[in-house]
């Protein structure tokens, strides 16, 4: 059990990209969309409409239950390419075949979370917007993170 939680460990970090030392990029999103969090926290300073609001959550509830799905895919994929790496040599034309499903999973996540931003991008007005714009200040999130789910 020890091996299978180092195996996950290493996968994780060469996944991040850690392993150059590199800072993850800034999200270049940030300035553009507006994660539902946001939204909801100034809905009162943009002037959220009821219709909106409502738009808003059902597009979240939406992603929340079409994520949970690929979250499971990406589990059993990490999984199926944790079980390659346990032994003493790892085929490397397997490995980079689960790795391949492992990303493509990820991708699948990341464009949920994509969709619902764009989703809320285009439920509101440009005038909230800008409102939001100015609200959010310094402080950029990382919206994929915010939309639900993994990275």
């Amino acid at each position: 059990m020890k091996r299978i939680a180092i195996l996950l460990a290493m996968v994780a970090v060469i996944l991040s990209g850690s392993l150059a030392g590199q800072e993850p990029p800034k999200d270049p999103f940030a300035n553009v969309l507006f994660p539902p969090e946001l939204v909801m926290q100034h809905r009162r300073a943009i002037d959220l409409q009821r219709d909106q609001r409502d738009a808003i959550t059902e597009a979240i509830q939406e992603l929340q239950s079409h994520v949970v799905s690929l979250q499971w895919e990406l589990l059993d994929q990490t999984q199926a390419l944790v079980e390659v790496l346990a032994g003493p040599r790892a085929d490397e034309g397997t490995v980079l075949d689960k790795i391949d499903a492992v990303l493509a999973a990820e991708a699948r996540i990341k464009r949920s979370q994509m969709t619902l931003l764009v989703r809320i991008k285009n439920i509101l007005t440009p005038q909230q917007q800008d409102r939001l714009s100015e609200l959010r200040g310094a402080g950029s999130e990382d919206l994929l993170e915010s939309a639900g789910g993994r990275r």
